[in-house]
C-alpha cells in the first residue's frame, strides 16, 4: 500500500470515528494535491468546528512541511475554523494537537510520539 492510499485510509477511518461519535464530518477532495491552502477533513458539532490535517507515522517521529502547515493555518484562519493536526502512530492510535505545538526543526516541523501523547486522544477531543 502506497503512502497516498495509506493516508486516504487513515482519513476515512477518522471520518468514520467522528460520524460514529455524533459529529458531522467530510473529507476534502484533492487535499494535499491542490496549490490552494486546504485540509483533509472538516468536522464539527455545536460550537466545536475543526479543519483537520491528518498524518500517519510508522516510526516515533513525523516530519512535516513547514509551508504546508503554514497554508493549512491560513485556510483555517480564513474559514474561521480551529486548526487541528491528527496524527496516528502505528499501534498507538490517534492524537490531536494544535499546529503551534509542533517542534521546529532546521528546515521544517516535526512531531514525536512523546509530544503527541501530550495532545488529546479522540475520546478527550469529542467529549
Amino acid at each position: 500500500m502506497g503512502n497516498k492510499e495509506k493516508g486516504a485510509n487513515a482519513e476515512r477511518e477518522l471520518l468514520k470515528m467522528f460520524v460514529e461519535a455524533g459529529y458531522m464530518a467530510v473529507r476534502v477532495a484533492g487535499s494535499g494535491m491542490l496549490p490552494e491552502p486546504s485540509c483533509d477533513l472538516l468536522a464539527g458539532k455545536g460550537e466545536k468546528k475543526w479543519a483537520i490535517e491528518c498524518k500517519t507515522c510508522k516510526g516515533s517521529k513525523k516530519y512535516l512541511d513547514k509551508e504546508q502547515i503554514k497554508r493549512f493555518r491560513y485556510f483555517c484562519k480564513i474559514f474561521g475554523l480551529e486548526p487541528l493536526l491528527a496524527i496516528k502512530f502505528n499501534r498507538q492510535g490517534w492524537f490531536f494537537l494544535h499546529p503551534e505545538k509542533l517542534e521546529r526543526t532546521g528546515k521544517g516541523l516535526a512531531i514525536s510520539l512523546e509530544a503527541a501523547r501530550r495532545g488529546l486522544s479522540f475520546a478527550q477531543l469529542v467529549k
